[in-house]
């Protein structure tokens, strides 16, 4: 009974290994056609089939796109710079209001506007102050025709913030937000009940409150660097006053006048404050003069009987 069993047992794992064999080939040989196949399709054209108008530019353009995103991230180009601009400049101009105009004149010209004009009024002198917005492109330009448009130039300045940095990092976090978002939204579709859902709408929302806050100041570093701003001021111009004589009649009687109404001044200050600070000496004084009337008074004459 032992042989007949030993013999089975045999005879099933040889048939096990022979099935398991015969699998084995089955596959590789379906692997090995399909890999036939997939090299007949991309590389090869079987013989006698026309193959279809443009099938070659297509498969150039999608070889071409898979090397551009494969290849070097330089080959890109450059990354633009993020850099805000701003000028501070200050005229001297005979027309004030005139070059007040001509500047927003310069400025509508160039693609910019005016954010604000003021022209007022200081006793006989006029003056104005501008803030221009124009395209960073044109902001050189636009300075050079401002410079031009007074007699002197008595400020200056040009500055220029790069912003660069964090832009790029506004838009990496933007990107991490977005990414945080879709997985809350994921997770929100999976929600098991409704304490579940109402946590995560709370983190949604406070997501969906950061992408905002991110996307504004993405917003405001885009206008920013792409305007620059230019603070004008315009003042008239100023003419020397005449010289003064050497020797002036009129100027020495006024010099005179000054003079005397001075001297009276200090006297009448000083009458005042005597009188001012002196009424507590009265009654001092009151004293001692009648003590002093009583001493010096001689004794009474005898009177005579008759």
């Amino acid at each position: 009974m032992e042989a007949v069993r030993s013999a089975i047992v045999v005879k099933s794992l040889g048939a096990s290994a022979l099935l398991l064999l015969v699998l084995a080939l089955a596959a590789c040989g379906s692997g090995e056609t399909k890999s036939d196949e997939g090299r007949v399709s991309i590389g090869r054209e079987p013989a006698g089939v026309d193959s279809p108008a443009g099938y070659g530019e297509d498969l150039a353009q999608s070889s071409g796109g898979a090397v551009g995103i494969t290849g070097d991230p330089a080959t890109l180009g450059e990354f633009g710079r993020k850099v805000v601009k701003t000028a501070d400049l200050g005229l001297r101009s005979k027309e004030v209001r005139e070059s007040a105009a001509r500047a927003q004149q310069v400025a509508a010209t160039a693609g910019g506007t005016v954010l604000s004009s003021q022209v007022y009024r200081n006793g006989d002198s006029v003056t104005a102050d501008l803030v221009l917005s124009v395209p960073s492109e044109e902001f050189e330009r636009v300075l050079d025709e401002l410079r031009s448009l007074g007699q002197k130039v008595t400020t200056d300045s040009i500055s220029g913030q790069d912003v660069t940095e964090e832009y790029v990092d506004l838009e990496s976090r933007e990107r991490n937000l977005r990414a945080t978002e879709e997985s809350l939204l994921r997770l929100y579709e999976k929600a098991g009940n409704v304490e579940e859902a109402l946590s995560i709408q709370r983190e949604l929302t406070g997501v969906r409150g950061e992408i905002e806050l991110v996307q504004g100041r993405i917003k405001y570093l885009d206008q920013r660097s792409t305007y620059s701003q230019i603070t004008l001021n315009i003042q008239p111009v100023t003419s020397p006053p005449p010289p003064r004589p050497s020797w002036d009649p009129g100027d020495v009687v006024a010099r005179a006048w000054e003079a005397s109404l001075s001297v009276l001044q200090v006297m009448a200050t000083a009458i005042i404050s005597t009188l001012v600070f002196g009424w507590w000496l009265a009654p001092v004084l009151v004293g001692g003069l009648l003590w002093w009337r009583r001493r010096n008074r001689g004794p009474r004459p005898a009177a005579t009987e008759s």
